[in-house]
């Protein structure tokens, strides 16, 4: 459905993407995740025709860059920064909804189930809606198009409780050959919305995964031991490998699920008899960058110490 072969992009000096090829079918929910400047921006407004790249994207087998008003016909888009027209809101909605081919009604529809009432801002200067209303007003125009492809950029980041679930929602209903493709900064915001996760890190696909396998690897967890007097060699074990010291002769750590399984199968392997209490709980952390401090837990994260 949409193919990115072998685009690049540079800003100045400033190397955006760097030769990202990868191919979207029909039925996929895609996440481009990653750290403020990895790319997933810049590489979703290239699949929109809105920065010019080296390489080519396709839409159904149409040129983006050569075709765009055939290529992205069936096309929705909701920006992260809303334009900032100046124009009355009834006008954007009812120009938007013409271009959409769609109504104004069916848009007042959308914008009711995120909790906006279109008839309450109508006369008010599309620029001067706060945040959440212009977020809610993109969305109910990319949902009211009902195309066959969405592409978002941070789509629920200025939504409240109700609206996030509503817009959660009406992603749901979106029959089952439609294509979703979204940028977030973190897989925890897109967990419920997409099957499959590229990550992108300095222009480029850092990995390309189902969400689900992702998740995995992303598993947090607290891993404490605590030892009998004379377990030193046990206690070397520990602090070698990075655990910190959170009581008498306890020790703690954050790792993730291989390391979870590495260290805990070497501690039993060798040192059982020094071990007084061993215990583990998962820790709910979808970030793909962590800071050196969680706020779970300020016990360092843990490192593997080869046998």
């Amino acid at each position: 459905m949409i193919r990115v072969e072998r685009i690049s992009k540079t800003f100045g000096r400033v190397r955006a993407l760097a030769d990202v090829s990868l191919e979207v079918g029909r039925g996929e929910r895609v996440a481009f995740v990653g750290s403020n400047g990895s790319g997933k921006t810049t590489l979703l407004r290239a699949m929109l025709g809105l920065v010019r790249v080296e390489g080519r994207v396709t839409v159904a087998g149409v040129d983006v860059a050569r075709e765009p008003e055939i290529a992205l016909r069936n096309v929705a888009y909701i920006p992260q920064i809303a334009p900032p027209a100046d124009a009355p809101t009834r006008e954007v909605v009812g120009a938007v909804a013409a271009l959409r081919r769609t109504t104004v009604e069916r848009v007042g529809v959308r914008a009711e189930r995120l909790g906006l009432d279109l008839d309450a801002c109508a006369a008010t200067r599309f620029r001067d809606l706060s945040g959440g209303t212009k977020q809610k007003l993109l969305a109910a125009l990319a949902l009211a198009a009902e195309t066959e492809v969405l592409l978002c950029d941070e789509p629920t980041a200025n939504l409240d409780a109700h609206a996030r679930a509503a817009f959660f929602e009406e992603v749901d209903a979106r029959p089952a050959g439609h294509v979703l493709v979204l940028c977030s900064h973190r897989v925890e915001e897109v967990r419920q919305l997409v099957h499959r996760v590229v990550e992108l890190k300095e222009g480029r696909v850092e990995r390309d995964t189902p969400l689900d396998r992702l998740l995995e690897t992303l598993r947090t967890f607290r891993v404490e031991v605590t030892l009998r007097p004379g377990g030193a060699a046990a206690e070397a074990l520990l602090v070698g490998a990075g655990f910190g010291p959170s009581g008498p002769m306890r020790f703690g750590a954050l790792c993730t699920q291989s390391e979870k399984v590495a260290i805990v199968a070497r501690l039993v392997r060798e040192h059982a008899d020094a071990i007084a209490d061993l215990s583990m709980s998962e820790v709910e952390d979808l970030r793909l960058e962590r800071p050196a401090a969680d706020a779970a837990a300020d016990a360092p994260k843990l490192r593997l110490v080869k046998p």
